[in-house]
């Protein structure tokens, strides 16, 4: 988030320790949390985005959206954002879109 604490990476979510799990999602069917979403529309296979998410559309609003933190250490970063009111709510992603199915 633009605090700078990772909560959720896919390079390092699997807990087997092999290789990364993507996230996947069916795109407007209300699995992610809104502005993520919103940020994603327009993207193309390979391409990489920075999105930044206002709390009115993010975790604040939508808690139990994906994406969801894969461990305890990575939801206590996430909640010592979201749950400290000197913390601004706003979250950032960097995606790179892998691929498309229909």
């Amino acid at each position: 988030n633009l605090n700078g604490v990772v909560f959720y990476n896919t390079k390092n979510n699997n807990p087997d320790g092999f290789g990364a799990i993507p996230l996947t999602f069916d795109l407007g069917a209300g699995q992610v949390l809104p502005g993520l979403e919103q940020g994603l529309v327009g993207m193309t296979k390979g391409s990489i985005r920075r999105i930044i998410v206002p709390p009115s559309l993010a975790y604040s609003q939508y808690p139990n959206l994906e994406p969801q933190p894969t461990n305890v250490e990575d939801r206590r970063a996430l909640d010592s954002v979201l749950k400290n009111p000197r913390r601004d709510a706003t979250i950032l992603f960097d995606v790179s879109v892998e691929r498309f199915k229909n």
